[in-house]
């Protein structure tokens, strides 16, 4: 296993998400102050009917990945010369129909959410923007797929990151001069064109460096887009479920109140995005070990792997249940608090997605992508059917209900006991997984319940930045402990680790 390579795959999954969260939590704000609540609302919510032309991408991005680096472990340099062509070409096809698709669903916005969008200032230029912007992502995460496939993960990561720095520099400038929405739109074109000339510049040098060539031809072109038959229907289904929170949610409450929602929602989101992209960036390599033949390694690193990814979850999730009426009164005001049961509804899903997250992202590394999306449809399916009248009779609450039980059933159960039937999750991993939850989730909760009573009590209200950080710290601290006295093998790597630490240091000093 090239640790280089995974060093760089933790850069550019990690770094992307944490970059994404720092410009939220410096933009959200600025949004509040120099966007109109109602516009604002609207633009949440009409964005995410525009994000539907990413339906036109059938996870080219994805199946390049996974199809060129278990190629480049079997040394097929042809096929992956045919495949890079092939995927370019088929990234040129979805741009243009994304761009189509986006167009139609402009038209058709106001009748979709029941408002004349042409009285909101400025939000029907930045949604014709975000069209042209939605559609130039889609090509560069094709062209991060091949980088990535290739095991080109360094330019990757780079170009990533400052994209980002670009994105936030040009909507705090834009916001400042007045643009208002258009500010967001622009910003994010700004963004999509830099990471496709950066990530196309890096193909060209990679593959003058290993003799490759971009090769295009019909017949493996056809032979490549059959692989979309069953991704492309669980994009289109699983995109449309993934949006139709927001969506159906505009037509029974108010515009602002979606933006109380936002608010709530994003740090969950935001931490969801950074902790599930652990899983993503072992793919390239899972899939390159999996093109050598190598199960062993395979089960070793996907078993160290889940270990430290759900015990991170778990922390998450009881930081986020003791300290989230603090964190939302700290960063814009008490009063955009949703309440106890929103936050605890939103956490529950949390957890049991992003366990569900891990499995799936694996399976479909190993190449089992057609039941992976097979999965994906009828989890798409399922949610689309009870969002719209869970949301009408019960509201918001009746919407996170449906979310829980969707993320409990399918991405925890359903897609962990595939990766079961395929022999990359051994009962016996399983069992002993479940018999340190049962000790640790309980014990968390607890630690949480006792620390938030206390802290309430101990410290005022007015000081909640203080107290969101005594809690985080002294949480972080006991269930440190907890791990310790549950796991033998993190006490053990920890042990071996401060050994080499102190033997490298006697031995600088010796020497």
């Amino acid at each position: 296993m090239n640790r280089n390579i995974l060093k760089w795959n933790f850069i550019f999954q990690y770094g992307y998400v944490v970059t994404n969260i720092f410009n939220a939590l410096i933009l959200l704000p600025l949004y509040l102050h120099k966007i109109d609540a109602s516009t604002l609302g609207l633009w949440l919510a009409t964005g995410n009917i525009l994000a539907w032309m990413t339906l036109a991408d059938p996870g080219v991005g994805d199946v390049l990945q996974q199809k060129i680096a278990q190629l480049r472990g079997q040394n097929d340099n042809l096929e992956i010369s045919l495949t890079i062509g092939s995927g370019i070409i088929t990234a040129l096809v979805i741009l243009a129909v994304a761009i189509i698709a986006g167009i139609l669903f402009f038209f058709l916005i106001g009748t979709i959410i029941n408002k004349d969008v042409s009285q909101y200032k400025g939000l029907q230029t930045a949604l014709l923007l975000s069209i042209i912007a939605t559609g130039m992502s889609l090509v560069s995460f094709s062209l991060s797929g091949i980088n990535q496939g290739l095991q080109n993960s360094a330019p990757v990561a780079i170009s990533s990151l400052s994209a980002n720095f670009v994105f936030l520099i040009t909507n705090i400038i834009l916001l400042y001069l007045g643009y208002g929405v258009i500010s967001i739109a622009s910003a994010n074109l700004v963004r999509a064109v830099y990471i496709n000339i950066y990530n196309f510049s890096a193909l060209k040098k990679q593959l003058k460096k290993e003799g490759l060539e971009i090769i295009f031809q019909i017949s493996h072109l056809k032979r490549f887009t059959r692989i979309f038959s069953f991704t492309s229907l669980s994009r289109i289904i699983g995109g449309f479920s993934a949006s139709l929170d927001m969506i159906v949610l505009a037509r029974f409450i108010p515009p602002s109140m979606i933006t109380i929602f936002e608010i709530n929602k994003r740090p969950v989101q935001m931490t969801q995005s950074l902790l599930g992209r652990h899983s993503v960036a072992l793919m390239p390599l899972i899939s390159h070990a999996n093109g050598k033949g190598n199960v062993r390694e395979i089960k070793t690193l996907i078993y160290s792997q889940f270990n430290y990814y759900a015990y991170a979850v778990i922390f998450a999730a009881y930081c986020f249940l003791g300290n989230y009426k603090n964190l939302i009164a700290v960063w814009t005001g008490a009063d955009k608090y949703a309440g106890n049961t929103v936050i605890y509804l939103l956490t529950t899903a949390f957890f049991f997605t992003l366990i569900g997250y891990f499995m799936a992202n694996v399976a479909y590394a190993l190449g089992d992508i057609k039941t992976n999306s097979f999965i994906t449809i009828i989890k798409g399916v399922i949610s689309g059917l009870l969002f719209y009248f869970a949301s009408k009779h019960f509201g918001l609450v009746g919407l996170l209900v449906v979310m829980v039980g969707v993320s409990i059933t399918i991405d925890f159960f359903l897609f962990s006991f595939r990766l079961h039937r395929i022999g990359y999750l051994d009962r016996t991993f399983a069992l002993s997984i479940l018999r340190k939850w049962l000790i640790i989730i309980p014990t968390g909760a607890c630690l949480t319940l006792a620390l938030s009573r206390g802290f309430s009590y101990l410290i005022p209200v007015s000081m909640q930045i203080t107290s969101l950080l005594l809690n985080g710290l002294a949480f972080l601290i006991l269930f440190f402990l907890l791990l310790l006295a549950v796991d033998k093998n993190l006490k053990s790597l920890l042990q071996n680790i401060f050994k080499g630490f102190y033997l490298k240091r006697f031995r600088k000093q010796v020497f």
